[in-house]
């Protein structure tokens, strides 16, 4: 019993990181300077947005997880999308490390 509610807190805590990563984005295209840059925003948006939707199929049991993302090519970024970069990587390296915690209880 115990250890399924591990897991259960482990895959919403996942589903907030992913929220928060969307939240972040909107914000983002809310402060775009003009439409160019405000469609790769969106697009960015709606990405995540997919994402999210994915995971939370895979918490309610509908679908298996979904895959990570394949890794995009590198291209200047702003101060914005850096921040919400390590925030995701701070996000990550969380999870995991509670991972270990909970595995080595």
């Amino acid at each position: 019993m115990g250890e399924t509610r591990k897991a259960g807190d482990r895959a919403l805590l996942r589903l907030g990181a992913q929220m928060a990563e969307v939240e972040a984005l909107y914000a983002r295209v809310l402060e775009t300077p003009d439409a160019r840059a405000e469609r790769r925003a969106l697009a960015e948006l709606a990405g995540a947005g997919e994402r999210l939707a994915g995971l939370a199929r895979a918490v309610a049991g509908e679908v298996p997880p979904p895959r990570r993302a394949p890794k995009r090519r590198r291209v200047q970024r702003t101060r914005l999308e850096r921040r919400i970069a390590g925030a995701a990587t701070t996000t990550e390296w969380i999870i995991a490390r509670s991972e270990r915690r909970v595995s080595s209880d």
